[in-house]
């Protein structure tokens, strides 16, 4: 069994959140909603500890670099820097190796450098926010459900979401994007929830907070997070065509997108003014991402079906379990309004990064929300049948209390876990085994190189290990072997030399007794 891959210690939180889960399936079968929804809360914080303990490191390659920029930003929050001080040359065309790194927008960083504020410098630390703000969302998917469809397949749909493998691992860092993507998939969900319930209700609250949400998502992973708006167009008018041609429809639709730009637009202004070099760069870079394959990350049209499998599950009958259920999910929407807004942010998001030159695993994933609610929809149909057909209520709510939790157990793929994050038998992940050896390094260093301003230079790792060392500790690093040139820089600058000795060094460091051979 995957249990008997991972220490009693690992697995804790993992049966903590089970229970948790167990609990909210049955007491909202059981009727007891609120109740059930903070044992649905308690369960994905629960599981997001659970998986984000399980890499005693940072995993290459985005998380390493969002964290160590974002620890940077304790102390100049508004100046992201992925060098504390830029010691040797560098080029501000390669986040890998840049100085001041705007390579994603800052949101997410300034949670990730509160959170190292508030708990150290940790790995938990760099996944706390992804945590929160995944439980978070599994409630605004509860309430989307709930206001577009019923309550069942609210519930239901937000047991999924909490239980998707993929979701889970973006808040570890193991796949590319990670805590940008869980961020960028809160705010964007949150400005969709704040939507539903100002359709609900009607109130100004929710127009500002569409507006700030909407503000955020920009502010995570730049102007897909309008998307909001876009559907908010599409709907107007959905239940009389005249409604389509009268201004005041589109006042609450302004107001809120003069507070998106309110939210905006300051960072902006400010990094073309403090920044211009780095900033019309990273601005031309991102819109080339429609007509180009950036950084190599391309794929033909059919690239984000294909990769349905990947996030949803490997079955071969997974894209078609997810387009029929999302096809009953509009058909027994309450309004048209809100089959029209559903379809088209699906639509919309796949159409687009379809098109688009640049392809990436997750970028689709900020529909994930109504892809779950579309499988709740089809469960849920199974439920209402199989109801109809048994007179005894309390058999029909220990069926569908096994199928969900079923469902959810085997989303979360336990299995598929060990094999990222343990080594399975004999099987040793090697990646894995690399990064806990460069932790092993790390921890090696002798204390006057981690206490004293040291330059070191290390190039026998595989990995890009610069990064976690600057993030463990107080030096500036890099992977290569330096030159005399390069030497004599880091010396006129006030700082110490140290060096990995990989055996192989040149005569000019070998013999010079200035530097630390470590």
């Amino acid at each position: 069994m995957a249990f008997a891959y991972f220490s009693t210690a690992q697995l804790v939180p993992f049966i903590i959140g089970g229970v948790c889960l167990i609990c909210s399936i049955g007491l909202f079968l059981g009727s007891s909603r609120k109740l059930s929804l903070i044992f649905l809360f308690s369960g994905a914080i629960s599981l997001g500890f659970f998986i984000s303990n399980l890499d005693p490191f940072l995993n290459l390659w985005d998380e390493q670099f969002h964290a160590l920029v974002a620890r940077n930003m304790v102390e100049t929050p508004l100046m992201p820097r992925l060098y504390p001080v830029p010691i040797l040359e560098y080029t501000h065309t390669d986040w890998t190796q840049n100085y001041i790194w705007l390579h994603k927008q800052p949101l997410f960083l300034w949670q990730i450098a509160l959170s190292i504020k508030l708990f150290g410098a940790s790995e938990l630390a760099v996944r706390l926010p992804g945590i929160l703000m995944f439980a978070l969302a599994a409630l605004f998917v509860y309430r989307i459900g709930k206001i577009a469809y019923s309550d069942r397949v609210g519930f239901f749909g937000a047991v999924f979401f909490i239980s998707v493998n993929y979701l889970l691992e973006l808040l570890t860092g193991k796949h590319s994007t990670d805590h940008n993507d869980v961020a960028f998939l809160f705010y964007v969900t949150a400005s969709f929830w704040a939507w539903f319930e100002y359709q609900a209700k009607k109130s100004v609250y929710w127009i500002v907070l569409i507006g700030i949400f909407s503000g955020c998502a920009i502010l995570v992973k730049w102007l897909v997070g309008l998307l909001i708006y876009a559907v908010w167009f599409l709907t107007i008018g959905a239940n009389n065509r005249k409604d389509f041609f009268r201004i005041k429809n589109y006042y609450p639709m302004l107001i809120a997108f003069g507070v998106t730009m309110l939210i905006t637009l300051p960072w902006q202004l400010f990094i073309l003014n403090a920044y211009p070099v780095e900033a019309t760069y990273e601005f031309k870079l991102n819109s080339t991402h429609f007509f180009h394959a950036v950084e190599g990350h391309g794929g033909d049209f059919w690239y984000h079906f294909r990769v349905l499998k990947k996030i949803y599950g490997s079955g071969d009958l997974i894209p078609f379990l997810l387009l029929a259920g999302l096809i009953i999910f509009l058909i027994g929407t309450r309004h048209r309004k809100y089959r029209i807004a559903i379809g088209a942010a699906v639509v919309i998001v796949y159409g687009f990064f379809s098109i688009a030159a640049t392809k990436m695993d997750s970028f689709c994933i900020i529909v994930l929300p109504f892809v779950m609610l579309g499988m709740a929809a089809f469960v849920d149909k199974i439920f209402l049948w199989i109801a109809g057909k048994n007179r005894f209520h309390w058999l029909n709510n220990l069926f569908q209390f096994i199928i969900i939790g079923g469902l959810s157990y085997s989303f979360i793929n336990l299995s598929k876990v060990a094999g990222y994050h343990v080594d399975k038998g004999n099987a040793v992940n090697e990646l894995r085994s690399q990064n806990l050896k460069l932790m092993q390094f790390i921890d090696q260093l002798p204390r006057e190189v981690k206490e004293q301003p040291y330059v070191v230079f290390i190039p026998n790792h595989r990995l890009k290990s610069s990064v976690p060392v600057m993030f463990y500790t107080h030096v500036i690093a890099y992977d290569f072997i330096p030159t005399q040139e390069q030497l004599e820089k880091v010396w006129k600058q006030s700082y110490a030399v140290a060096i990995e000795d990989n055996g192989n060094l040149p005569d000019y460091i070998r013999e010079d007794a200035r530097i630390l051979k470590l």
